[in-house]
């Protein structure tokens, strides 16, 4: 699905004169985006919009809005990452098990004619 945005220009002319116009289109656009994720991750997507949007409220200024959002998606990135080295780790682990027990079997000599 294809989003239309205004122009840069006309975005920076919204905040200034009609911020309520740039918020519903803010709102707009983000519905617009859960509405055509798979089914299956929607209700993920509208719970994470209401943390960011309750952020948004939370904070005194813009820029601390950005900086919790920021933070939010950093903590996202770092459990991910945490998960993703904890399956390295546990496959690695799990082809060395395999390893050892290949070293640890009897072998066998084989018998000459």
């Amino acid at each position: 699905m294809r989003y239309v945005l205004p122009e840069f220009d006309q975005l920076r002319e919204m905040a200034q004169k009609d911020p309520e116009g740039l918020e519903r289109l803010r709102v707009q656009l983000c519905d617009q985006l859960i509405q055509s994720a798979p089914e299956a991750y929607r209700r993920k997507l509208r719970g994470l919009q209401f943390r960011v949007d309750m952020e948004r409220r939370r904070a005194k200024t813009p820029m601390a809005a950005c900086i919790a959002i920021s933070g939010m998606m950093h903590d996202s990135f770092d459990r991910l990452r945490q998960v993703l080295n904890e399956a390295v780790s546990n496959a690695a682990s799990t082809t060395g098990s395999q390893a050892d027990a290949a070293t640890a079997a009897k072998v066998l000599p084989f018998r000459r004619a």
